[in-house]
């Protein structure tokens, strides 16, 4: 039976295509996103996009994983560049 249906014989229903965002969709998204981010430097938000995330939302959760370490490591209550070296060191 669930091979007459594709939908059913699979876990994706649909695929989505997203468009990485553009430097300023970043500045805009980035920090209602996440708390850590709220806060954050623009000129640190877009250091950590150029230098990581290249605009992929999935690559900016796994960025703020590793941020929120880092924060909590450091005791630090902002991010500043040098934490974000440290974040981007931890990317696969």
């Amino acid at each position: 039976m669930l091979r007459r249906e594709p939908m059913l014989s699979s876990r994706v229903f649909i695929w989505q295509q997203f468009t990485r965002l553009t430097p300023d969709e970043v500045l805009e998204v980035i920090p209602l996103f996440h708390p850590v981010w709220a806060d954050a430097d623009p000129e640190d938000i877009a250091f950590a996009d150029s230098h990581a995330a290249h605009g992929n939302f999935r690559a900016w959760a796994q960025l703020t994983a590793h941020t929120l370490t880092a924060l909590a490591r450091t005791g630090r209550a902002r991010v500043d560049q040098k934490l974000l070296r440290w974040a981007f060191s931890r990317l696969a």
